[in-house]
């Protein structure tokens, strides 16, 4: 973007340098990369970023030279002499095919327009952006476009069939000859301007030469519109055609400049080529509305470390085109206009504050340094004991995809619930978030297997996915999946033992018991397991996962062929309640005492309860309670079953004597008489 320094100081009373000028810009944003002399003038070239499409203009850069150095801005009048309106023009149909390419398409006749060469002022002020003068009707086009930047298109009414515009997508194998001479091949898709018959524009890109304004044009049609920026970027593209007017459209004009642009161009035919203006035609209802955006005054001044004048910064917003709708103390309601789409949040404002204030103005200080006592997350904390205690455990690390199919989410409903699932999925193998990890484990053993790797023992830490209401929102848990199957242990010594449900469930018992979490587990139906029971922590009231056996049909839809046990729980509770300091016990002083007892109890009566009653009947003196065998067979009636415990007994402060211990032994056993009616072997 190049500026003339003359050209600006119609706008804005400047009493500095343009090398003082372009300083200011430079320093606010607006980079000058380079200034060199043209006569009396100074012109400036400038590196716009993408995101400012209004600094494409003078009218633009003379807002933000405004609001660096603190002076009133004088823009241009864009509204049209009702004196000099005809209402005995030819009439025109605007048609818009595709309103998303073309939300908004404005023309306007203008007849009886005498076309020759441009006056010194327009040649200058053209010469000095760059810009060839061509004739006075299109050196006034151009000069609005540098002014506003809005691009506008004359086209010679005479030349147009059927007195009719229509915005439609190219049909295959069309051509135009646009206005520098080149014949292109249109694809289908791109947008172009056409009359009744054939293409006569490129929208936003160029004119075509059948209809460009030359000097037996007696009639013109002016062409202000808003085209989609992506299509008018890929078509400039395609065509390898670039212009000033696709440059600007490519980053996105001011919706509201549109009929403003239009009315400037028309006044200034009619005064310089002696046109007659007509009506504007308008089709396609775009409307241009600006943001209304909350801005703090104290979260400024705390984001940008200095103390900010409230009337300083109302000057600020208003100098920038923005007006502060309403205040109350520090707080404002800032209406954004319609050329400054980029500020839609508090924080972008607070950036316009700093940029015009001065970065350079900024105190270079340096923050109080304050020492974080948690550098990790206690989330991350349990994460890293986790993968300490399961590899000694004998397992190893597995990850899996967070994305499954909807079959494989349905063949787990009795564990998910409210699944996730993605709106436009890459695959089907990938459509839905994963609401449970037992799918991707069952898959990396059955992968394994496949190739001959039959004894595994795998866990995974990772996140499950459920929707939580109706609008949109889930919910991510942290969960951990532990599976076995194969032999546990295979050794010339000890032989070969397959891995059963009871390792697994020794295995969640450790892991509770190195994050100080007593374990409860309860027999439960899960579909598609068997031997199936709940996972609690110790006086938790809800189950934080479950254990059991995959059953035969689980497996053979993951094309396995030997028995799986798998383990499934959410860590939410384990990591809020897991205790994770070790503590120092001294070995006992005193000797401990040990006694066995058989009991004889019915075949559904579970050995964890069993084991509550012992150790709450035990008081302080059972130090230890493990079972030690579990039997059913010869001398054991059908429907029953012997469970066997080893009990330790024992105190810090002395040697217990036998009568102490027999008591609480007996004491115990009557316990376990009164609560399951058993019998001792």
């Amino acid at each position: 973007m190049k500026l003339s320094f003359e050209w600006l100081q119609e706008y804005v009373d400047l009493d500095v340098s343009a090398e003082e000028l372009a300083r200011g810009l430079t320093m606010s944003g607006s980079e000058v990369e380079s200034i060199t002399a043209q006569g009396a003038d100074k012109i400036m070239s400038f590196e716009i970023t993408s995101n400012r499409p209004d600094c494409l203009s003078v009218t633009g850069l003379a807002r933000e030279a405004s609001a660096v150095f603190d002076k009133p801005l004088r823009l241009p009048a864009a509204k049209i002499n009702a004196k000099r309106t005809h209402k005995d023009h030819p009439e025109v149909e605007c048609v818009i095919e595709n309103a998303a390419l073309c939300p908004r398409y404005t023309a306007r006749v203008i007849t009886a327009v005498k076309v020759e060469g441009s006056g010194e002022y327009f040649k200058d002020r053209l010469t000095a952006m760059g810009l060839r003068p061509v004739n006075n009707v299109v050196d006034i086009t151009n000069y609005c476009l540098m002014e506003a930047g809005q691009p506008l298109h004359a086209f010679d009414m005479d030349k147009i069939r059927g007195n009719r515009i229509i915005v439609r997508p190219a049909k295959k194998g069309e051509k135009i000859t646009t206005i520098d001479g080149v014949e292109r091949k249109l694809e289908p898709g791109m947008l172009v301007i056409a009359d009744s018959e054939r293409p006569i524009a490129i929208a936003g890109v160029m004119g075509g030469l059948d209809t460009e304004v030359g000097e037996g044009t007696g009639n013109v049609l002016l062409e202000s519109a808003y085209f989609d920026p992506i299509s008018v970027r890929q078509t400039a593209r395609r065509l390898g055609l670039s212009s000033e007017s696709s440059y600007r459209f490519e980053r996105g004009v001011d919706k509201g400049m549109i009929a403003k642009a239009s009315d400037r161009a028309a006044e200034f035919i009619a005064k310089e080529a002696g046109g007659k203006i007509g009506k504007l035609y308008d089709a396609g209802g775009l409307k241009a509305k600006g943001a209304r955006v909350k801005f703090d005054l104290q979260r400024a001044e705390k984001v940008l470390g200095i103390s900010l004048d409230k009337k300083g910064v109302k000057n600020i917003f208003e100098r920038l085109g923005m007006n502060v709708a309403k205040a109350e103390g520090g707080k404002m309601t800032v209406a954004v206009p319609t050329f400054r789409e980029d500020l839609t949040r508090e924080i972008d404002l607070i950036e316009e504050v700093a940029r015009i204030h001065g970065y350079d103005k900024i105190p270079l200080t340096l923050g109080k340094m304050i020492p974080q006592v948690t550098r990790k997350e206690r989330s991350r904390l349990v994460e890293e004991r986790l993968r300490q205690v399961l590899p000694a455990l004998g397992l190893n690390e597995i990850m899996t995809y967070s994305l499954i199919s909807e079959s494989a989410e349905e063949r787990f409903s009795a564990i998910s619930s409210r699944t996730v699932q993605l709106s436009n999925p890459l695959s089907e193998e990938q459509k839905v978030l994963t609401p449970q990890l037992v799918d991707g484990m069952l898959k990396a053993i059955s992968y394994n297997i496949n190739r001959k790797n039959r004894d595994l023992a795998f866990f995974e830490i990772g996140k499950i996915y459920a929707r939580r209401g109706e609008k949109g929102a889930f919910l991510e848990t942290p969960a951990l999946c532990m599976a076995l199957t194969g032999a546990l242990l295979k050794n010339w010594r000890e032989g070969e033992r397959n891995a059963d449900l009871f390792d697994l469930k020794g295995m969640v018992e450790d892991l509770f018991g190195d994050l100080k979490l007593g374990s409860v587990f309860e027999k439960k139906k899960v579909d598609g397991f068997t031997d199936c029971a709940t996972v609690k922590i110790a006086q938790e009231k809800e189950a934080s996962g479950f254990l059991g056996e995959a059953g035969n049909e689980l497996l053979e839809a993951y094309d396995i062929a030997q028995p799986v046990f798998i383990a499934q729980l959410a860590l939410g509770r384990v990591i809020e309640k897991a205790g994770l300091k070790d503590h120092y016990h001294s070995i006992p002083k005193f000797p401990m005492s040990t006694r066995d007892i058989s009991v004889l109890c019915d075949k559904d009566l579970a050995a964890a309860d069993v084991h509550e009653v012992i150790t709450a009947t035990g008081e302080e003196i059972v130090r230890r309670v493990e079972l030690a065998d579990v039997y059913e067979g010869e001398q054991i009636p059908a429907g029953k079953k012997s469970l066997t415990y080893s009990i330790e007994y024992g105190i810090d402060t002395r040697t217990l004597t036998d009568e102490e211990i027999e008591a609480v032994h007996s004491k115990i056993k009557e316990a376990l008489v009164n609560k399951f009616d058993v019998a001792f072997r």
